[in-house]
Order: C-alpha cells, then sequence, then structure tokens
C-alpha cells in the first residue's frame, strides 16, 4: 500500500573527514478505518510533503510497518561481512589463536632474546627533536589568532552575507509601510518542506509579496532554494551562486521574482514590474541584495 509524507526534518551526520545531512520523513497510512505512522530515516534526497510511499504493515498488527518491501542482497552481503569481521575479531581476542600457537611451539627450543645495543643522544641532539614547549605554544596562539583576524575581516569586508532574523526582516518591512504576518505553517505546508522549516514570516500587499523563512541548517535552505519554481520563465535574469550567497531573479513586462539565500534563510519575492525598484530596495536594506 502508499502512505502519505506528513513531515520532513534533517539531521546532520558528521564523521572525521565529512558532514552530511540526512532526512527523517513521517508517513502517515490509514487501515480498517484506522490511522497510523511511520518514520523513514538516514534519507537522501528528501521527499515533500503529500508524497507517497509504498510501504507493507503486519495485518494482525497494523501499527507495525516498513518500507522494505523485498529482502535486499546488499543488505545481505553487508550482513555476512560484519559477520566475518566480528568473527574473526573474537576468535583472536577470546585467546584461542593464541593457544593454538602455544601448543604448535611446544616442544622446540626456546630462542634467545637478542636486545638491540644501547644508543646515546647527546643533549644537543635531544633539543634538535624535542623542540621546546613554548615554542609550540606561541605557533598555537599565532594561529588562532590568524584565523580570528581572518574571521573579523571577511565580516567586516563582507557584511551583506550574514543571515538576519526574523525580528530584524519584520522591523524593516514594517517601517517600509507593510504588515507582516507568521506563515510558518502555512508556508511549511505549501513548500512542502515540513520541520525544515523553523520560522516564516511575509506580507502581500497586492504589489509585493515578500516571504522570510529560516530553515533549520543551511543544506535545507540550499533544497529549498533549488526547488523553488519561479512563476516567470521567460524575461530578463539575474543570478548569483556562492557557497553562502546565492540569488536568482527574473522578469518580464508585468512581473519582477526573485529567490535569495543566505546560509540557513531563503527570501521569496514577487512584484508588479513598476515595484522592483521597492522590493529591490528593501533586498538591499535587508543585506540579501548582490548588485
Amino acid at each position: 500500500m502508499y502512505a502519505e509524507g506528513i513531515d520532513i526534518s534533517s539531521e546532520y551526520s558528521r564523521s572525521r573527514h565529512n558532514r552530511s545531512v540526512r532526512y527523517k520523513i513521517t508517513y502517515q497510512y490509514e487501515v480498517d478505518g484506522n490511522e497510523y505512522s511511520g518514520k523513514l530515516y538516514n534519507r537522501s534526497p528528501p521527499m515533500g510533503l503529500g508524497d507517497q510511499v509504498k510501504i507493507k504493515y503486519d495485518p494482525k498488527s497494523p501499527e507495525n510497518c516498513t518500507d522494505i518491501l523485498s529482502p535486499s542482497l546488499y543488505n545481505l552481503m553487508v550482513f555476512l561481512s560484519f559477520g566475518a569481521i566480528f568473527i574473526t575479531i573474537g576468535f583472536f581476542l577470546s585467546g584461542t589463536w593464541a593457544l593454538i600457537h602455544k601448543i604448535r611451539r611446544r616442544g622446540e627450543p626456546e630462542e634467545e632474546e637478542i636486545l638491540p645495543p644501547e644508543e646515546y643522544v647527546s643533549p644537543e641532539e635531544m633539543k634538535k627533536t624535542n623542540p621546546k614547549p613554548i615554542l609550540a605554544i606561541v605557533f598555537r596562539i599565532a594561529a588562532v589568532s590568524v584565523v580570528l583576524g581572518g574571521m573579523s575581516l571577511a565580516t567586516k569586508l563582507f557584511p551583506g552575507i550574514r543571515p538576519i532574523g526574523i525580528d530584524h526582516f519584520v522591523e524593516v518591512v514594517e517601517d517600509a509601510g507593510h504588515t507582516t504576518s507568521d506563515t510558518t505553517k502555512e508556508l511549511s505546508q505549501n513548500w512542502k518542506v515540513g520541520s525544515m522549516l523553523e520560522e516564516a514570516v511575509s506580507f502581500n500587499d497586492g504589489n509585493i509579496r515578500m516571504d522570510f523563512v529560516v530553515m533549520d541548517t543551511a543544506d535545507s535552505a540550499r533544497v529549498l532554494f533549488n526547488g523553488m519554481t519561479l512563476p516567470v520563465s521567460d524575461g530578463e535574469t539575474k543570478e548569483y551562486s556562492g557557497m553562502v550567497h546565492e540569488l536568482y531573479s527574473i522578469e518580464n513586462e508585468t512581473l519582477y521574482v526573485a529567490k535569495v539565500r543566505i546560509t540557513d534563510t531563503v527570501i521569496y519575492v514577487s512584484a508588479r514590474a513598476e515595484y522592483k525598484p521597492e522590493a529591490v530596495g528593501l533586498l538591499e536594506e535587508l543585506g540579501y541584495w548582490k548588485g
């Protein structure tokens, strides 16, 4: 049977050298008039709210379900491989190998242990191989200072790439004469992003519409930005793509639309052509415009 996705949340998967994002999807299904739910873990890319996923459930216990519809040869091979590894490790740790080795060596003459000659290391060589701890501390302090100085300089040189919060967005657009409203639940459903969308606020006065959303991670914001379809397909386009700041806009004779991302925040703008200067002015004041 098919179940419907009702929520999505993202989770970081971290390792020493890599970091990736995976998605947890909650789905819902109905059996004999009763509703049940289940979860899909470690998914990439995410499915949207309302999308269908094929599952199977236990007729005797409908609350028990899974999306694994048939045995997986890959999973079986992984299971056998790890099983062989654990058996091998257990064999050596149990002492069985040492006992077998000892039995095989029984009766053989013991070899005389020959120790390597002692080497004399002069104090001068010791100093060369073991630098003074104070130098290591100085180098560490210098490295930290360089990193912090670089971050401070980047912040001063590129102030526009810092994301803003909900309160700042509301303050700027309301000072410009617009009335905002909380659209968190509405946009999380309409944009099919579920719990990945943490907060949202919007205004729409008939001439300009602007939605500002805060996602749970920068990766979620990037997924939303890349999947966001603009209602204009033909016209003059403007595009900027960076690791932190992304912007794409398109305009024709009647409409101007744009989407902008800075780290974990996204702004969507739609304005009648004659109101484009005002819309761009708001993006500039918010720090999200890229000229």
